[in-house]
């Protein structure tokens, strides 16, 4: 039989859809990911199906398949059709692997399939990292096969996905800090180790941040404060802080750090829950609140002492 139609190329090729599929959703390409992600898990479960009998593979409206899988008839390798995600993840379930109803895995197959033919749902894509690491994590312990060995630099990220002790947003930072790591890493893959440190040594725009609005008026005619806010949880390098004003005196301002971006991996963060899923993900010191003194109209030459406090 063709050495491509066995389980451990099955596993080759699922692990490849999959490692895909998560550089995908780190590049915020949610469609292609949709589509890398469902090639992974109907690939995986042909492993499964091929390891438990080589038969469970044949597509099953063509009598010949079953035969040349049985052994007893042998077709040209081009003509050899092999079943579909749908039917195998339906043929998985009969024979127990796979649980009875999983509205989340159809709904990634469907998806899979959108991304293939049609225009897809990103909204609804962009949340499938859990459904895919729990199919996986089942079908690899079918298999007796190791996350490790599948997810390789992913693993952590994929079992951060599926940990329900912890709330979404922190799952979703941790991802997002593991998906810039990479990226970032991959640059410079093959590079010289210089040419690296030296990205990391210099100095970031101050201008025009993505992650966070221009230059406005918050609160009670006071702005909001820009400062570098200390090693990128991604990638080390400089990264930049948000301050939104939390309270105000005659002689002092106070700011909470509300958003921060990082223009070498561009891992960003924004908002009060993301920046305390951050503090809590991070283990580098960030500035998390500021405190100013200045004279009663907050004029430059009238601030007097910056205050920094560090989470």
């Amino acid at each position: 039989m063709n050495d491509s139609l066995s389980s451990e190329s099955f596993f080759r090729g699922a692990k490849k859809a999959a490692h895909k599929a998560m550089d995908e959703h780190g590049r915020r390409e949610y469609d292609e990911f949709a589509l890398q992600a469902g090639v992974a898990v109907e690939k995986l479960g042909k492993a499964v199906l091929f390891s438990k009998n080589p038969v469970y593979i044949a597509e099953p409206r063509n009598e010949d398949m079953l035969l040349h899988f049985g052994g007893h008839l042998t077709v040209d390798e081009e003509k050899v059709r092999t079943v579909g995600a749908k039917d195998a993840i339906a043929r998985l379930r009969r024979i127990g692997v796979l649980p009875k109803k999983d509205d989340q895995l159809d709904l990634l197959i469907a998806l899979r399939n959108g991304a293939a033919h049609a225009t897809p749902n990103s909204t609804l894509a962009k949340g499938m990292i859990s459904p895919l690491a729990r199919t996986i994590e089942t079908l690899l312990n079918d298999l007796g096969e190791t996350l490790d060995e599948f997810w390789g630099r992913w693993t952590k990220a994929v079992k951060d996905a599926v940990n329900e002790q912890e709330d979404q947003v922190f799952r979703d930072v941790q991802l997002r800090i593991t998906q810039a790591r990479h990226a970032f890493e991959d640059r410079f893959a093959g590079l010289p180790a210089e040419v690296k440190e030296r990205a990391l040594k210099e100095p970031q725009p101050r201008t025009e941040e993505w992650f966070a609005t221009a230059m406005e008026i918050k609160m009670d005619g006071v702005i909001v404060w820009k400062t570098s806010g200390g090693d990128c949880p991604a990638c080390s390098g400089p990264g930049f802080l948000t301050f939104q004003p939390t309270g105000r005196t005659g002689t002092n301002t106070h700011y909470a750090a509300n958003s921060f971006g990082c223009y070498l991996c561009t891992f960003e963060a924004s908002g009060p829950d993301e920046m305390a899923a951050l503090r809590k993900a991070n283990t580098r010191l960030l500035v998390g609140t500021m405190s100013i003194a200045h004279g009663p109209t907050l004029a430059p030459e009238n601030i007097t002492k910056i205050e920094y406090k560090a989470d």
